[in-house]
């Protein structure tokens, strides 16, 4: 297919622009244009970008950084040597009600490739039947089935060598991708001693059963996890090395540098609103505007997502109003569902030395947890999704319907007691001289919320992840702890586990009662970084704010792609299932852009 006049025009001026250095501008007109060069992002444009007649300029507040030893470092917990420097938004949350008043970081990746570079790079994907529940919430086509093609697409999985395989590494082949850009692997520096055998035994006496791979849809088990990394480079995989890097000579994309500040609305549409472009800050400080003549796509992420939209016009108008912002489209939803996970950290003295990378993680269920007390607290539960939608209501000031919420709480409480979705993540490692565990409720019945609280596109979002506003919430997180401790003291494991270092048992006691258990969980857990759910995939009457081909209500050509559009938590981590969204996403718009050809 020959280029356009369009993209034709695109390649001399970025040829004029990379000989004439500043004398020369970009163009001002794309086709599509997209906000946030992050995950989802660059996932994104390299898909569109693969039909040669279309234009794709991307704005990402942040640089390359593909050669910062902090990004390409695959050293650590997770990798995450990014996290405090400038690479990070440093975000941070308002004082949380129900953990005494703190307020707590909220990390979220500024470079190419967004979070991915600064992430824990671990790669899992969601349970099955959450998948599924979306197109039971009205999101039609949204399902498990129609998913799995993407996340074999997205995926370049590397065969574990026999010396991974012999320290725990295991997989199922039909359940990976061999042909995608996002490299997956188990690093070489994976710990090659006994531990993960240590540790698969001690769960297995507490009846969890060692599951081979959690990348096919049932995730109940203990497994050791890979990671997105090229192995032989022993590097990061992140979405520009991915996506990006290898795409980034096309003459019909670019990537600019810029915080966008707001989205323009064309003047005269009588029914829906049509953005003509962005508004965005240059490095210099200049403000520029861009053009779309298609599309806008916001992928800036579950916090700055609902704020540029909220400072375009589009969200709750008493929010708006408030900050003397021009309504646009009335839409409450916008910045309200905000999900995250409280995460929580406990370390134990070793009498062995550990070198390389422990990713072992363990999925249980509510009857794994709970045991005999299983369905006494279903019913508890179950009488309090009710009080907890008004609650919800309420701080939302009625932004979301009771009814709705209620209706979402049965959905989740019943793939939590009905269908045994996994609710309960253990991730255990080890470092040097010390072992320990992070833990985390999967499935949280707390909402929050991010909104502007001003009409300085410069000023941060308020984030409110209301973190424990659901007493389950903390019960849940404490009963976790409790269990952890007790694998700790449980054989063969404790053999190489000694004295509690954190929380230490001068601050709480073996036989601590659970009121001293709660306050120590609400006084040490740190956000788990999975917020999602602030522009969610939903019908509106159930507080959506994007339909199922993922444009905004009340807009003509304003989509979202990223993790604000999940409707709910998920069981997995992010990243495998924001490129799978990222992938069927584009293929939405390709179709779309096919019919309008035809017509």
């Amino acid at each position: 297919m020959a280029l356009s006049q369009k993209a034709l025009a695109l390649a001399c001026s970025i040829c004029a622009l990379v000989s004439l250095g500043t004398a020369a501008s970009v163009p001002d007109h794309f086709d599509f244009i997209i906000i946030g060069g992050g995950t989802t992002g660059l996932a994104v444009a390299n898909r569109l970008s693969e039909v040669p007649d279309i234009t794709v300029a991307v704005i990402e507040a942040g640089k390359d950084e593909g050669k910062n030893p902090n990004v390409t470092s695959v050293e650590g917990f997770g990798g995450s040597t990014g996290v405090n420097t400038q690479i990070d938004w440093l975000y941070a949350t308002t004082e949380q009600t129900h953990a005494g008043g703190r307020v707590l970081d909220y990390h979220a990746g500024k470079a190419w490739g967004g979070t991915s570079t600064i992430n824990g790079m671990t790669y899992i994907r969601a349970e099955d039947a959450q998948i599924d529940a979306w197109e039971r919430v009205g999101n039609d086509g949204w399902n498990w089935e129609n998913l799995w093609p993407y996340h074999l697409k997205s995926e370049h999985f590397e065969t574990p060598t026999q010396a991974q395989l012999a320290a725990g590494a295991s997989y199922e082949d039909v359940y990976h991708g061999r042909n995608g850009p996002l490299s997956v692997a188990y690093q070489y520096g994976l710990h090659n001693g006994s531990f993960a055998s240590l540790v698969n035994e001690t769960w297995q006496q507490f009846g969890i059963p060692l599951n081979e791979d959690v990348n096919g849809g049932s995730l109940r088990g203990f497994f050791v996890w890979p990671q997105t990394l090229d192995r032989e480079a022993n590097v990061r995989e992140h979405a520009a090395r991915a996506y990006y890097y290898p795409v980034q000579d096309r003459s019909n994309l670019v990537l600019l540098r810029g915080h966008v500040d707001r989205i323009r609305w064309a003047e005269g549409n009588a029914t829906k609103a049509l953005a003509e472009g962005v508004e965005y800050t240059a490095p210099d400080g200049s403000v520029k505007a861009l053009y779309a003549d298609k599309e806008v796509i916001l992928s800036a992420g579950s916090v700055r997502s609902p704020a540029i939209l909220e400072l375009s016009g589009v969200g709750n108008p008493e929010i708006l109003e408030s900050l003397n912002i021009p309504v646009k489209v009335p839409l409450p939803a916008v910045g309200e569902n905000a999900i995250d996970q409280p995460n929580t950290f406990m370390t134990y003295t070793s009498n062995s030395t550990f070198t390389g990378m422990v990713p072992y993680v363990t999925y249980m269920t509510a009857s794994d947890i709970l045991g005999s007390e299983t369905d006494a607290v279903a019913g508890e539960i179950a009488a309090q999704l009710k009080p907890w939608a008004q609650q919800v209501a309420e701080e939302s000031n009625n932004a979301l319907s009771a009814s709705a919420i209620e209706h979402l709480y049965q959905v989740q409480h019943d793939l939590i007691f009905t269908q045994d979705v996994p609710c309960v993540e253990i991730l255990t490692t080890a470092m040097g001289g010390n072992v320990g565990s992070a833990f985390f409720a999967l499935l949280p019945f707390s909402r929050g919320r991010v909104h502007i609280s001003s009409a300085n596109p410069a000023a941060y979002p308020a984030l409110d992840p209301n973190y424990l506003m659901a007493y389950w919430d903390l019960v849940l997180q404490r009963t976790i702890a409790q269990t952890v401790a007790k694998f700790w003291e449980t054989a063969p494991v404790n053999s190489v586990a000694g004295a509690r270092a954190q929380p230490p048992v001068s601050d709480l006691p073996a036989n601590a009662t659970d009121e001293e258990w709660d306050a120590w969980v609400a006084s040490s857990f740190t956000a788990n970084h999975h917020l999602l759910g602030t522009a969610a995939m939903l019908p509106e009457e159930l507080g959506g704010v994007v339909d199922p081909t993922l444009v905004v209500y009340g807009t003509e050509n304003v989509r979202v792609i990223d993790a604000s559009v999940l409707p709910a938590q998920i069981s997995g981590h992010l990243t495998s299932i924001l490129y799978a969204v990222a992938e069927r996403a584009a293929d939405i718009i390709k179709e779309n852009l096919g019919k309008q050809r035809d017509t």
